[in-house]
């Protein structure tokens, strides 16, 4: 059985809209968040102050309690992985883990 983490190490601030992550795992990469902040509760992080002040809580990117974003969410997008397409049937989920049914 192999098991992927997906849990959130660390986030920081780039430049404008984007932040840089780093999961468990060791994947990486730099998120492009301009459009969300266009949208519903997400517009008050168009205050570049506020943007700046995003934390990683382990299971989300977030700015307060009430505004974050999934972390797994982050992860598929960076990986171009599709775990719910290919694996549906091979997989739990649990606790912001993949475990693979080898």
């Amino acid at each position: 059985m192999r098991t992927l983490s997906m849990k959130l190490k660390e986030v920081k601030y780039v430049s404008d809209y984007s932040i840089e992550v780093v999961f468990e795992d060791g994947v990486k990469g730099i998120v492009h968040l301009n459009d969300l902040v266009e949208k519903g509760i997400f517009k008050v992080l168009q205050d570049k102050e506020r943007f700046a002040q995003v934390y990683a809580t382990g299971n989300a990117i977030a700015w307060s309690d009430q505004l974050e974003i999934d972390a797994i969410k982050i992860y598929l997008d960076i990986t171009g992985k599709k775990f719910w397409r290919s694996y549906e049937s091979k997989i739990l989920v649990c606790r912001r883990s993949v475990v693979f049914l080898d």
